[in-house]
């Protein structure tokens, strides 16, 4: 399994990340899951308050394995007293007196934006954290289509944070289909500043675990699952520390353990030259900015041409049905006033949406 550091902190992490979202799928096989996930040379553990009973599953899986783990935990972008219970409730369940790193979860908006950043707000809560010795270092995490508010984009707000240069590590959503097009600038912002990166929704939520699309003749001299393709393509990225996987069977752990034996065997010229072929395929129609939203009448643009893109353009099919419910609402319409003078792409935006129901 390759290591890679983890930016400031220094922490040297397994290149596939354990997201221990999935636990509550087969509790049964949990603590399998686990082991198999650490004898394949994992080391880095991510899980959430919010995560059902992950933390208590980890907490069983890791007695006396705390020491070979990296664990990570995250609260709920809510006030003060709250984060810090949560973490203070995270902990007995984890088994440990200390997580190596304590996020700040899903700052996904402007008002969680200013509940972070306020004096005495969930930043302040981290920093405490530390201070009490509960974790050596502090992130913040983000999701999938980032609304834009108050003047910011969902990447914009990436951005400002990481230019507080105040947090170590800063979890993002990236995948093949590049939903938030994190790579163009926030990648290289955060290994500016020498911030840990870890990956979050490798797959899009699922969408690339089963089928290759155009990305097969590309990746499968090297994988031989799809999902394997998708994790592979992440790690391609120098300023990507790690990638998380939701793991909830043995066998996951070995489908996705492989890859970052598999990455550690591919020369760096050969890499950059894979990466070279995906960006060759080009970006969707779509930033997923979200300047749109307030003109569409509550139809979610993004999500409709960037699921279009990835089953037209990158023939992942299963992207259809993500898009396809929303047919009736969209050909109802007559006009999304307002919304192509927003679009930095200059579209007509409504012309553009119901061409995915052509």
């Amino acid at each position: 399994m390759e290591r890679r550091r983890l930016g400031r902190t220094g922490l040297q992490v397994s290149a596939i990340g354990f997201g221990g979202a999935r636990l509550d799928e087969h509790p049964d096989l949990a603590m399998a899951t686990v082991h198999r996930a650490l004898d394949r040379g994992i080391n880095f553990i991510d899980t959430a308050r919010a995560y059902g009973g992950s933390e208590e599953h980890l907490g069983n899986a890791l007695r006396g394995r705390r020491a070979q783990s990296i664990l990570a935990t995250k609260a709920l972008i809510e006030d003060p007293d709250t984060t810090l219970q949560s973490l203070e409730t995270s902990l007995p369940l984890l088994g440990t007196d200390a997580v190596d790193l304590f996020y700040a979860h899903a700052c996904d908006n402007e008002e969680r934006f200013a509940w972070t950043m306020r004096p005495g707000g969930a930043l302040a809560s981290l920093e405490q954290a530390r201070a009490r010795g509960l974790t050596r270092f502090i992130g913040i995490s983000f999701n999938h289509f980032l609304p834009f508010q108050d003047g910011r984009s969902g990447v914009d707000r990436m951005k400002a944070l990481i230019e507080t240069d105040t947090f170590d590590v800063i979890q993002v959503p990236f995948s093949l289909i590049r939903i938030e097009r994190v790579e163009q600038e926030v990648l290289p912002m955060a290994a500016a500043r020498d911030i840990g990166v870890v990956i979050n929704f490798p797959t899009a939520d699922g969408l690339l675990t089963r089928e290759w699309g155009v990305f097969r003749p590309m990746f499968e001299p090297y994988v031989a699952t799809p999902c394997q393709a998708a994790l592979l393509y992440l790690l391609l990225y120098p300023e990507v520390t790690c990638v998380l996987s939701g793991m909830s069977t043995p066998d996951i752990a070995d489908e996705n353990c492989a890859v970052g034996s598999i990455v550690a065997s591919i020369p760096v010229p050969v890499r950059a030259d894979l990466l070279r072929q995906v960006d060759a395929l080009g970006l969707g129609p779509c930033r997923s900015c979200g300047r749109c939203a307030p003109y569409t009448h509550g139809i979610p643009v993004p999500q409709i041409m960037t699921y279009h893109d990835a089953e037209r353009r990158f023939g992942i099919q299963a992207a259809r049905q993500r898009y396809e419910s929303y047919r009736d609402q969209v050909m109802a319409c007559s006009s999304f006033e307002g919304a192509d003078a927003v679009c930095p792409e200059g579209f007509d935006v409504l012309a553009e949406v119901k061409r995915a129901y052509a």
